[in-house]
Parts: C-alpha cells; sequence; structure tokens
C-alpha cells in the first residue's frame, strides 16, 4: 500500500508539473486549490480542449482511480476534475517497460488467466482507451448504428416526463420551485444523448450531474459540453474517471434525490445484467431511481418491427469502423499485459445468437496463431534467455470472446428489475419497437 501511495504521488506530482509548463506558453489551463478539499481541480478554458487534449496524447493509466471523488464545482463554470485531467496526461506516456507497466499484476493475471481459458475471453473494459473510445463515437455516427440516434430520438420527445420523479407534475404545473437533483450516469461516455436533458433539468431546479466512465477521454468531451455556461446556470458538473461501482460510491453520498442513469443499451453487456442493477440499487435511497435505456430484439418477419438483419448490420457496418474498434482492444491489452497480439492475426466476428437474445462479439484467428507475454517470465527465466511465456494457441478459426449485446424486451426488463430488488414503473418506447426507457424504483419504499 505504500508504495502504491508513492506511485500515486509521484505520478500525479508530474502531472501537476506537465501542467503547469503546457499552461505558461498559451493558457490553456489553470490549476486552483479549493479550500474544502485541498485538491486540486483542472480548470479547462473554453474551446482550448481539443488544443490540450492534442498536446498531452492518448494513452489512459491506471493510478487517478484511487483519488476519485465528488469534488465542488469551482467558481469558473469551464471546469473538469483532476481524475479526468489526471488520466489525460497519463495518456502521453509511452508504453514503459514491464517492470514499471500501467497494469499492476493483479491486473495482468487477470488478463492472462482469461485468455489462458478453456474459452479465451479479453474484458470488454479494454474496449475503451482514448483510441476506442474515439472509435466508438464514430460508430455512433455510422448508418448501420440505429441505437444512438433513436435512443437521443426518445430521450427528446419523453423529456417532459423524464424530467420529474412521479408526482412532481402538480409541483411543476404549479409553478413551484422543484427540489434539487443529482443525475448520476453510468457508463456516460461523452455525454451528447444526455446533455438536453441536463440543460433543461437545470432551468427547473438546482441539477448536479455526475457522469461516470473509465475513459478519461470520452469524459473530458463530456464536461466540455457544460462549458460556459452563465454564472445563473443552476448545474454543477462532475466527472468521475473509473468503473460504475467506484463512482457510484462516491455519488450515493451526494446531498440530493438522485436519478441513476444506464443508458445506451451498456446493460445488455453484462452476463448478468440483474446484477449490475443490484449494484446501482445498493447506492439508491428509498426516493432515487433508475432510467434504464435498452436496445430491444428483432420482431417476427413482416411485424413490421425491428429485423435480425438491422441488428446484425449494426455491429457490422460497411467501413469497418466496429471491426477497427474490437481489434483495438488487443493493441490495449498488449500495453496493459505485456502480450503480444499481432492484430493482422484476427478479425471481427459479430453474429445474433437467439438463444441468448444478444449480439455476440468475437475476435477469431485467421491462422494459426500463438500469443506470448513477458508479464510471467521470473528473473531466473528471462537470465535463462526465456523473455516471454506462451499464453495461448489458436488455430484459425478459433476465437477470442470480446463483448455481448442483450437485447431486452420490457417482460425482460420486468424480470431483470425484480431480480434486482427492483419494479418498473414507468417506460418509453420508441417507434416500431426500436428501443426501450424503463423508470425502476426500488420494490421497499
Amino acid at each position: 500500500r505504500a508504495r502504491r501511495a508513492e506511485v500515486h504521488s509521484r505520478l500525479f506530482a508530474e502531472f501537476e508539473c506537465r501542467v503547469a509548463r503546457l499552461a505558461a506558453p498559451s493558457s490553456l489551463v489553470s490549476a486552483h486549490s479549493h479550500s474544502m478539499t485541498a485538491r486540486s481541480v483542472l480548470v479547462i478554458h473554453a474551446g482550448a480542449r481539443s488544443a490540450l487534449l492534442a498536446r498531452v496524447g492518448p494513452r489512459v493509466g491506471h493510478y487517478a482511480s484511487a483519488r476519485l471523488g465528488i469534488l465542488p464545482t469551482p467558481p469558473s463554470r469551464l471546469h473538469a476534475t483532476l481524475a479526468v485531467a489526471a488520466q489525460e496526461a497519463a495518456f502521453a506516456y509511452e508504453p514503459p517497460p514491464l517492470s514499471s507497466s500501467t497494469g499492476t499484476r493483479d491486473e495482468r493475471e487477470t488478463i492472462l488467466d482469461a485468455l489462458s481459458g478453456t474459452r479465451p475471453s479479453i474484458s470488454c473494459v479494454y474496449l475503451y482507451d482514448a483510441q476506442g473510445s474515439q472509435l466508438f463515437e464514430k460508430i455512433c455516427d455510422t448508418e448501420e448504428y440505429y441505437l444512438t440516434r433513436v435512443e437521443d430520438s426518445l430521450l427528446r420527445s419523453s423529456a417532459d416526463a423524464l424530467l420529474c420523479f412521479s408526482g412532481e407534475d402538480a409541483q411543476r404545473g404549479a409553478g413551484l420551485k422543484l427540489p434539487p437533483m443529482a443525475w448520476v450516469e453510468c457508463s456516460a461516455g461523452n455525454g451528447q444523448k444526455v446533455a438536453p436533458l441536463i440543460l433543461k433539468s437545470a432551468e427547473l431546479r438546482d441539477t448536479t450531474y455526475v457522469p461516470l466512465d473509465v475513459s478519461a477521454s470520452a469524459l473530458a468531451v463530456n464536461a466540455s459540453r457544460f462549458a460556459g455556461l452563465p454564472s445563473s446556470n443552476k448545474l454543477s458538473v462532475c466527472p468521475l474517471v473509473g468503473t460504475n461501482e467506484q463512482g457510484l460510491s462516491a455519488a450515493s453520498k451526494l446531498d440530493a434525490r438522485k436519478t441513476f442513469m444506464m443508458l445506451g443499451s451498456s446493460l445488455g453487456n453484462y452476463t448478468h445484467p440483474h446484477t449490475e442493477l443490484e449494484m446501482i440499487a445498493q447506492h439508491m435511497g428509498p426516493t432515487d431511481r433508475l432510467l434504464v435505456g435498452v436496445d430491444t430484439p428483432p420482431t417476427a418477419e413482416g411485424s413490421g418491427g425491428k429485423t435480425e438483419a438491422e441488428v446484425v448490420a449494426a455491429y457490422n457496418d460497411a467501413q469497418g469502423v466496429t471491426s477497427a474498434f474490437t481489434l483495438n482492444a488487443l493493441a490495449h491489452v498488449n500495453r496493459v499485459a505485456g502480450t503480444d497480439f499481432d492484430l493482422a492475426d484476427f478479425r471481427h466476428v459479430s453474429e445474433w445468437c437467439p438463444e441468448r437474445s444478444a449480439i455476440v462479439a468475437h475476435v477469431e484467428a485467421v491462422r494459426n496463431v500463438r500469443v506470448t507475454s513477458r508479464a510471467r517470465v521470473s528473473a531466473a527465466a528471462r537470465s535463462d534467455g526465456k523473455p516471454v511465456r506462451e499464453v495461448l494457441r489458436l488455430r484459425a478459426g478459433e476465437r477470442i470472446f470480446m463483448e455481448q449485446s442483450a437485447k431486452f424486451s420490457l417482460v425482460r426488463m420486468e424480470l431483470t428489475a425484480k431480480l434486482a430488488g427492483m419494479r418498473v414503473r414507468r417506460h418509453w418506447m420508441a417507434q416500431r419497437n426500436f428501443y426501450l426507457i424503463v423508470e425502476c424504483e426500488l420494490e421497499e419504499r
């Protein structure tokens, strides 16, 4: 623990020095301390985010999570948390030798154990480094990927209902001031889909928006959407870099009624989705709610609804962006776990699996492949001239599991919520049953 704390402190100190060097010639960045927290807060000035990111580069580290926490919004509305900025600065480091790898020993072993199993797999977390986040944004803009467009349309058309808790309509209709609300978004990404909703909320009441994501680059874009708001605006934005579980622990302490959100059909990426909802439920109070946006399964041919072909095409775009996104995870794992995946040895495969009601994504070997790693080699083995150890062998056509994207009907969502100790109170469905948003609350209220 002492060694880990020392590494954290050293990296954060180095980051602050880098910020000072960047800020001096261009006034891109100013760092100041908030007296309540005695922590530094990075303030990104309007119009300068892209220039800053271009200068600090694209490689995420794993150190900022130790200092995650809700930071009070500084006087300026142009802000991001130190956690986001520190992760962005960490992008600039070249992949170091394994002895000082950005992946911890436990993390590397977890990756290598999953690859060495009878059914090799890579956690979907490794899809989202800086490059992966940029590719996912491009996926959302492809013609085939309907999910983002349809969810965005549904959020906009249902905004008046989504802005208020059940029972607040009378208060709003009478012109009474609504109590403060905190919007806590899991796997938030760049915030494009919820920004209009958050801004409308700030017109009605004091609003706090807490986006959570493992990708610092995505959260930097997210925070920039709210830059330059007038001082009279009632919005505070507090991005948190880390897993949903890490961020929820901090966000649950906010002194406001909370709307938790899991949109973008990210629930479908979990093998046991009810356990993810159960984890969120553990951080909910009796007056809080959870909004979940999920993609729906294809309907029967001739029913006028979504077809299987449309679902499959969404994960196999003609431009090959999804393929690049999936294969990029191999490069990410190479950096973290010391493996030697050659992306040219694999191809992206996404198929509809009716038994799971899900799209299942793999990388498939196009030739016989041997993957090694430096991570599992002892010092003695290196001295004996054995610098790497075999992780797995694949024959042409064999696959590594990457991710599933499950689809949910209303009935399945109701069952999933019930297994998590919640119930569906309201729901909104897009045209042709293309997408579903449900509002969940704890069963015991």
